[in-house]
């Protein structure tokens, strides 16, 4: 260390050896007696910061846009290709939802599995490549010179901008991994529609830019079962059929009574070996014991049902298409017990209430046949006017009749079926798609092709935009006891044709008809009946119903 006298005859100071004074292999460490000039370290200090926060903003700029924040760096060969190749994905995403809007753009997604699966490996390889770049960005944009604090701030950075690619990635492969397994569960194929006349032997015409102009209208058999343990074998509590106009969207819901009696059998189905032309054996042969009838039929005879592995499914298919005189194309099953669990995926159901139900309780009839609640052994009611149901609520309202008959329950549960398919909506779908696919996938079935999916899901989309009616078949336009079956296929008719031509004919009863004269029942007094649960057997009477062919708004 050397001293000059100061210029003013001051103290000596001490100046800096040069630094070509360092020896070879010397470092230099704050405890040097080294001395730098103010100016320059600030300058230095300057420098620094402008560096990090370079870093910062392309780091940022990378998670924004693939590749972006490397242009602005020495990796700008890397980052060109990356950003062209965002951009260009960006734009035939952006151009598709334009020209077919978010919620036809999700239905043509989520209709090919096989599109998903190669979409999932191009969205785990293209997060992975990101987050790459991001890390990259953020090394190469760091200056050389950066003190303890803000290497360890950068770094803090950079992984808070990976977690935001990662958890929109992850959580898409959640998504897709959760529709894929739904889809394998609900549609079990074609295959699984055993040949008979009332199940096409085509779909629609995939890959088709019209897959459905030769498939004018499509019926869709909507079976709601209840296996409780307390049961023997499936009932069959809740039986619409959705008939759709394939051109329009327009829907046409018929409500079949549960209790329906003399319900005709096809020559084809193996019931007819049984019971002839019609299942007439008093209270005991209702429609909703179709299913268990064939199942124990298939037990005892298992040449009859030869190679059709859900007999119960077929014969009550069977048995709707020729109360209705219409083919019955399509079947959807959803357990009962799992209705609620949907319900409650979808985050609950708006539904204006028009009748109190109860939730719980027991019910007796008097000498007259009315219908009369026991006090106090109901939970609570679902009260009248507007109501945002949960899934048990959902479930009851749907299902009671503790204090009203079936034929009211059928109006509820259209309702529902009707809040349900104007709820769905792509921002619910995107919120609550894993527990909507998980509850799904447990308790709903559908013999509907997966290759068939992308012509349901341009069909779906012309529902929405159609009208949606109901024809309930009720006490006040069908005897159940006696049913004129011919009347019930001339009223099918007239919904679906308004105005028929006038050299088609209504479809009339064949051999498997029975005409009858309706009847009254003489009412019955029952002591009272505890039950917990949504269906009691409490008797049926005849409260007002729409029974004409009705806006289904109209009646909810």
């Amino acid at each position: 260390m050397t001293y000059d006298n100061h210029p003013d005859g001051g103290a000596p100071h001490r100046r800096s050896r040069p630094d070509a004074a360092q020896r070879p292999g010397q470092s230099r460490h704050a405890s040097d007696d080294v001395y730098v000039h103010p100016t320059r370290a600030a300058r230095l200090a300057a420098q620094t910061n402008e560096g990090v926060g370079r870093a910062y903003g392309l780091t940022a700029l990378g998670t924004l846009l693939p590749g972006a924040g490397l242009i602005a760096t020495r990796r700008r060969l890397i980052g060109v290709p990356l950003l062209l190749i965002a951009l260009g994905s960006g734009a035939v995403g952006l151009y598709y939802l334009i020209k077919h809007g978010a919620f036809r753009s999700a239905l043509d997604l989520a209709a090919r599995p096989d599109l998903l699966r190669v979409f999932a490996v191009l969205l785990a390889v293209g997060g992975l490549v990101w987050i790459s770049s991001v890390v990259l960005t953020a090394l190469t944009a760091r200056p050389r010179r950066m003190t303890g604090g803000q290497r360890v701030g950068l770094t803090a950075f950079t992984g808070l901008m990976c977690l935001l690619i990662a958890a929109p990635t992850a959580l898409g492969l959640r998504y897709i991994d959760a529709h894929n397994d739904a889809v394998e569960t609900i549609f079990t194929g074609a295959d699984d529609r055993p040949p008979n006349e009332g199940t096409p032997s085509v779909g629609p015409a995939v890959g088709e830019s019209d897959p459905w102009a030769d498939f004018p209208r499509v019926n869709v058999l909507l079976l709601g079962s209840d296996a409780a343990d307390e049961r023997e074998g499936v009932r069959t509590d809740s039986m619409m059929v959705a008939s759709i106009d394939t051109t329009t969207g327009d829907m046409v819901l018929f409500g079949i009574p549960r209790n329906l009696q003399k319900v005709p059998i096809p020559t084809n189905s193996p019931l007819y070996k049984r019971f002839g032309n019609s299942f007439d054996c008093g209270n005991e042969c209702l429609m909703n014991a179709i299913w268990t009838a064939a199942e124990d039929l298939h037990e005892e005879n298992p040449g009859w049902f030869a190679g059709d592995p859900n007999p119960g499914q077929t014969a009550t298919r069977q048995v709707i298409s020729t109360i209705l005189g219409q083919p019955v194309h399509y079947t959807v099953i959803i357990d009962l017990d799992g209705f609620e669990a949907l319900v409650d995926a979808m985050g609950g159901v708006d539904i204006n209430v028009q009748e109190r139900v109860p939730i719980g309780g027991r019910a007796y009839t008097d000498a007259n046949g009315g219908i009369h609640l026991v006090e106090g052994s109901e939970r609570g009611w679902i009260e009248l006017g507007p109501q945002h149901l949960d899934g048990e609520q959902a479930l009851w309202y749907s299902r009671s009749r503790v204090t009203s008959d079936d034929f009211s329950r059928m109006r509820r549960q259209r309702c529902v079926v009707g809040a349900l398919v104007d709820q769905v909506n792509p921002l619910t779908l995107l919120q609550r798609y894993p527990a909507i696919a998980a509850a799904a996938g447990d308790h709903i079935t559908a013999d509907i092709d997966q290759t068939e999916l992308p012509a349901w899901a341009e069909l779906v989309e012309r529902v929405q935009g159609g009208t949606m009616r109901s024809l309930p078949f009720t006490a006040k336009n069908t005897n159940t006891v006696d049913p004129d079956y011919t009347a019930i296929r001339r009223e099918v008719y007239l919904a679906l044709h308004p105005d028929p031509k006038p050299d088609v004919e209504i479809p009339t009863a064949d051999d498997s008809d029975t005409t009858a004269t309706p009847t009254t029942e003489e009412p019955t007094t029952e002591e009272p009946t505890g039950t917990d649960e949504p269906t009691t057997d409490a008797p049926e009477v005849t409260t007002p119903e729409t029974d004409e062919l009705a806006e289904l708004g109209t009646v909810c």
